[in-house]
């Protein structure tokens, strides 16, 4: 089993996407999925989220291919349901950003094997929190890259107060 890819390897959803894939398909398909990041591109900004912050965001193409792939015993609409499924699930800067849909390609290669290759955009934000030994200096302070727990709250009271005099 090889090690996680880091943020900077991999974007936090291109490994997500892979691992979600690698779980609805064939282990013995496993050393046939290939993907990789292409026309990176990085957009600075950064946005204060309580426990950490977000740098900036991180532009790129996600390119998947599936070599050898048994379609006959595994049906690829099944990988592209999938791959829709996570980025409802996952994507939640798709619809912000206007990004294009997932490209899928199949191209037979023998009678019971094709390739499949996906292109997929993503934007991501490049999540860092506070670490004295961090290797990232920014604001007079050390910094790792590393999601961060987000909090959301559970229950809201709303309070209506009349600023009237009474009559």
């Amino acid at each position: 089993m090889s090690a996680p890819l880091s943020q900077t390897d991999a974007g936090y959803y291109l490994q997500g996407l892979l691992s979600h894939l690698k779980k609805v398909t064939p282990e013995r398909q496993h050393k046939h999925i290939e993907c990789w990041m292409e026309d990176v591109e990085i957009l600075v900004g950064a946005k204060n989220q309580g426990l950490g912050r977000d740098i900036g965001y991180i532009s790129y193409s996600a390119l998947f291919t599936f070599e050898r792939f048994p379609f006959q015993q595994v049906d690829p609409a099944v990988i592209i349901a999938n791959v829709m499924a996570w980025i409802m699930d996952n994507d939640q800067h798709r619809d912000e950003f206007e990004l294009n849909d997932p490209v899928f390609d199949v191209e037979s290669e023998s009678e019971t094997t094709v390739l499949m290759n996906l292109e997929i955009e993503f934007i991501e934000p490049v999540m860092v929190v506070p670490d004295d030994a961090g290797p990232i200096y920014w604001q007079d302070s050390h910094w790792s890259l590393a999601p961060y727990e987000i909090w959301t709250a559970v229950h809201g009271d709303v309070v209506i107060a009349n600023t009237q005099p009474a009559s």
